[in-house]
């Protein structure tokens, strides 16, 4: 195993291929009928894993430090997906009542040693930039040190959904958390709010843009509130709608934001329309929920919401980002190149609304064929993914 920088690189590009494998795994799940089993691969074999690879290369970098030890990353990728195959397995076994206590456990053990580690590294500088936020010296520096203090807790939203996921397992289960807590504070809390912080320099870095201050707060503040409400009050009025207002008003933002950078630079990168679609997926998501939240919508509006997190925000905002990490045109392959690029992105971006308007709907030939553009350009990244990872 190695241990220097190139070895955290190694096991990066391997959580990325895994969780698009993962995708392409909960897109056949939900074409087979098991909404359950597709939801619990996108969310914990997808999404986290992503983050998590992206998570080990990039939160050290961004405070100028280097991972204590970078075999942990392969320690923890083996945790997780040993885990998450026992979570997945526990859905169709009846008789295997080990299965699910056994699979939490290992990706709980996987979570801590991705939270020990980072936090190793990354914590005290991070801690160590909320006074200068809010202090009143380096104005110009306060968005940095902002999106830098919300890396903590993005990990801390990640460590209750951990601590949420061992209370929904007997004997520790005690009926009062449910699955759907757990989801609400890896996705809204981890994962998004990690994009929404992330972003903040990775846009200004890529596309040498500077960002509105005061939006760029009304993200990462409202992004780091909705969690919060959300997770812990979810259905419980009036603390879900707070929630689902700071959720809105941190992507409608987040959104805004994408957008700006695209019309002020003239920098076309492959990529870049991954993160504007993924942007434009999630800000429709929130949008389509808040009336349910409020009591006017139509419940189907939550499925809506699902399939536009799961299967646009997410996956386009991923890719999008991989795209520019991990540049197509470097390698040598066929297909090496910004057009097939951009054709996955496509497919992925036509793919999700093409579902969105099925389940929207209720019209199920739709949907299907929406969920079978997503596989294929789902496939086509880990294509495009892979072949640079190993021409490289």
């Amino acid at each position: 195993m190695n241990t220097g920088p190139t070895g955290l690189w190694t096991w990066t590009q391997r959580f990325t291929v895994a969780s698009v494998g993962s995708f392409v795994g909960s897109l056949l799940a939900l074409l087979g009928g098991a909404n359950k089993v597709a939801v619990l691969i996108g969310v914990f074999g997808f999404v986290c894993p992503m983050v998590f690879g992206m998570a080990y290369l990039l939160l050290p970098s961004y405070v100028g430090k280097t991972l204590v030890d970078q075999r942990l990353a392969g320690i923890h990728f083996g945790l997780a997906y040993v885990g998450v195959s026992l979570l997945v397995a526990d859905q169709f076994v009846t008789a295997g009542i080990l299965l699910r206590p056994l699979g939490v456990t290992l990706w709980t053990t996987g979570v801590l040693i991705f939270v020990g580690s980072l936090l190793a590294t990354v914590g005290p500088a991070a801690v160590g930039t909320v006074a200068g936020t809010l202090g009143g010296s380096g104005r110009s520096q306060r968005s940095t040190r902002l999106a830098t203090a919300m890396i903590p807790v993005a990990v801390c939203y990640l460590l209750v959904g951990t601590v949420a996921l061992l209370m929904t397992v007997a004997p520790l289960g005690i009926g009062t958390v449910t699955v759907a807590q757990v989801t609400h504070y890896y996705l809204t809390g981890f994962a998004t709010l990690l994009i929404y912080a992330l972003g903040m320099r990775l846009l200004t870095a890529f596309f040498h843009v500077s960002l509105p201050r005061p939006v760029v707060w009304i993200v990462l503040v409202a992004g780091a509130l909705a969690p919060a409400f959300l997770g812990t009050f979810l259905w419980i009025d009036p603390w879900f709608r707070v929630g689902g207002v700071f959720a809105t008003l941190a992507m409608l933002g987040y959104a805004a934001l994408v957008l700006f950078v695209i019309l002020k630079t003239n920098r076309r990168r492959v990529g870049v329309s991954g993160i504007a679609l993924g942007a434009i997926a999630g800000g429709t998501a929130v949008v389509s929920v808040v009336p349910v939240a409020f009591g006017f919508g139509d419940p189907i509006s939550l499925a809506v919401h699902r399939t536009l997190i799961l299967a646009g925000f997410f996956p386009l905002t991923i890719v999008g980002y991989a795209y520019l990490f991990f540049p197509i045109t470097g390698g040598q392959f066929t297909g090496a190149n910004p057009r097939a690029a951009r054709v996955t992105i496509a497919l992925l971006g036509a793919g999700v609304a093409v579902q969105s308007v099925g389940v929207a709907l209720q019209y199920e030939p739709v949907r299907v064929i929406g969920i079978l553009g997503s596989v294929i350009g789902a496939i086509g990244c880990g294509y495009l993914l892979g072949c640079r990872f190993v021409n490289g």
